[in-house]
């Protein structure tokens, strides 16, 4: 993927928002019927509210008839208690639908997002910068959640608008509409504040995600930051990426804050203007005027309301826009699945294949090649040369640029997916655990895997002694990210965890590189009990590592520049001989091929 590529497109554009709340049109067509019935019930509380304040000044016994209805002082009073008291529970049950979508929201988009991730192609999450998940799961996904928010809160605002109005047209029309007329003149000389909030908010979204991005990388420096005494440096560093985010956030904020006194002086202006313009043409039904004047003193709330969601929707939109583009790369780079199910995964084949990182030089090129059933085979070469690209594509993490690969005869790009992964498994150079349990690492969420599976896999792994001296052995907690274990022992409980499945095809990828000789030897144990059992390709750094290997094959620059058995390999290629004399070993392995 590439880096997210923020776009500042029409303020008019609320396709974006339409997909985040098409899926809850019932709970928004709930919360629309509860908002106009409350509203509907406080105009009708201040109608009659002020028709009894009118009415006892004057001294009358009965309201001024308003609507064509007279109703006793008292009767009026009853009634807007009973009004205010619907509104109350009314109010309450919007609050609550209004709570629960904002929740199913936050939750949704959430699966949607990492559901997304999770089924794209591998290489393209390895492609993904450090953090950039997180921040779309945390900042995005709220952004999402305050849109949903701020739906509710327009809806509400614009039915209650609604209401008042209705309302205020069927007291006096024309007053009503000139305030109304009023309303709309303000909303378009805001239009280019909400413009700017917009544009803005574009530049924000932007500095937050570099701000993650930066920190997640610094926080993978650790050891190097320490190493080379660089946390001034790196202070000085997190710090500007973060006063660049703060002050663009603050800029948003400033834009948005201003929406409302800049509203409020205007709209108050319209209304002091709006009294005047009465007073001059003498108009005299008190009632009429003070229940039109109250409702729309009251509508202004509301409006200030609709114009504050508007701003959050300008803010909003860019950070919709991006999750969406960004979710439609994903899916349109999801893994393939596949329906192919061969009788065995091995043999494979490689067939002229070639792969290059996004068109660059070739990773590989024209690799043929063929691994047999029980065969153990290690490859070396130089650091670049192509070696984990090589596991990368024998395990069906990318396709080849060109060529194709076999498993038991079939196209593995056709290979249905959850078969694959159930026969074939990979040891990687640094094993990664999670936290939980020693049982929890070794099953990695699998289903199906018994206790005696367990056991056994971690006997085949040299580490079941180590799991029993634990306290509680295998329902040990091993703390963040397995930190209890020693390197040995993590990387025999990553062996354990590529057995428990009972694989055909192990692809090991420098297991023993950083590992002391005891935990060496462990692990050569394991090789060779499984030898004939579970066809291997070990990826090696230690020379001392092949020596159990059936074939060696070299790879240099991309190419496959031998592959035989090791005592042919020291005879026709020279960068094996000069392996084997760096690393001490001389022509002493030459002829040991059992």
């Amino acid at each position: 993927m590439t880096a997210v590529k923020l776009t500042s497109g029409s303020p008019k554009d609320w396709r974006h928002v339409w997909r985040l709340v098409s899926p809850y049109r019932t709970t928004i067509t709930l919360l629309a019927l509860v908002s106009f019935v409350g509203a509907l019930l406080e105009a009708g509380f201040l109608v009659l509210l002020t028709g009894t304040v009118v009415a006892l000044a004057a001294g009358q016994q009965a309201l001024t008839p308003v609507l064509g209805l007279s109703l006793p002082v008292r009767g009026a009073l009853l009634v807007a208690g009973v009004a205010i008291v619907l509104r109350l529970a009314i109010g309450l049950s919007g609050a609550h639908l209004s709570a629960r979508l904002v929740a199913n929201v936050t939750v949704d988009e959430r699966r949607r997002l990492s559901e997304g991730f999770l089924r794209a192609s591998w290489a393209v999450q390895q492609a993904e910068p450090s953090g950039r998940l997180q921040e779309l799961m945390g900042s995005f996904v709220a952004r999402a959640s305050f849109t949903a928010t701020a739906l509710t809160q327009g809806i509400t605002a614009a039915l209650s608008l609604l209401a008042f109005l209705g309302t205020g047209v069927a007291i006096d029309a024309l007053l009503t509409l000139g305030v109304l007329a009023a309303l709309l003149v303000l909303g378009s000389v805001l239009a280019p504040l909400r413009t700017r909030i917009r544009r803005l908010s574009v530049r924000s979204a932007g500095s937050g995600l570099t701000f993650a991005n930066s920190v997640a990388e610094y926080a993978g420096l650790g050891q190097e930051m320490h190493t080379f005494g660089a946390q001034q440096h790196f202070l000085d560093q997190i710090d500007v990426v973060s006063r660049d985010a703060a002050d663009a956030a603050r800029r948003v904020q400033t834009a948005q804050g201003q929406l409302t006194p800049v509203y409020t002086f205007l709209a108050y202006g319209a209304v002091v203007l709006g009294i005047g313009a009465l007073l001059l043409l003498g108009f005299g039904d008190l009632a009429s005027v003070g229940a039109v004047m109250l409702l729309m003193l009251r509508s202004l709330s509301y409006a200030q309301s609709l114009l504050t969601v508007s701003g959050q929707f300008a803010s909003s939109i860019p950070y919709l826009e991006n999750l969406d583009e960004i979710l439609n790369g994903y899916r349109a780079q999801a893994a393939h699945l596949g329906d192919g199910r061969p009788d065995r995964v091995v043999p494979v084949e490689f067939d002229r294949v070639n792969f290059s990182y996004s068109g660059e030089r070739p990773a590989l090129e024209d690799v043929s090649l063929t691994i047999h059933p029980g065969e153990i085979i290690g490859v070396i070469g130089p650091s670049g040369s192509g070696k984990s690209t090589l596991a990368q594509l024998l395990l069906g993490l990318r396709d080849p640029s060109a060529g194709a690969i076999l498993a038991g005869g079939k196209d593995l790009r056709e290979i249905n997916r959850r078969w694959w992964t159930r026969r074939v498994s990979f040891v990687p150079q640094d094993p990664v655990l999670f936290t939980g349990t020693v049982a929890e690492n070794i099953r990695f969420f699998r289903d199906g895997i018994s206790h005696e599976g367990m056991r056994s896999a971690a006997q085949r792994a040299n580490v079941l002694t180590d799991i029993e001296a634990l306290p509680q052995g295998f329902n040990t907690h091993l703390g963040e990210r397995g930190s209890q274990l020693s390197g040995g022992q993590r990387q025999r409980l990553s062996i354990a965890r590529a057995l428990v499945g009972g694989p055909e095809l192990l692809v090991m990828d420098e297991p023993t590189s950083a590992l002391d000789g005891k935990s060496e030897g462990l692990i050569l144990d394991t090789m060779r009990v499984l030898r004939g059992e579970v066809t291997m390709v070990v990826i090696a750094h230690r020379m001392s590592t092949l020596d159990l290997c059936d074939r060696i094959m070299v790879i240099e620059h991309g190419r496959v520049t031998g592959f035989t058995t090791p005592s042919d390999l020291y005879q026709g290629n020279a960068f094996y001989r000069e392996a084997l004399a760096t690393a001490g070993l001389g022509a002493g392995v030459q002829g040991d091929d059992s």
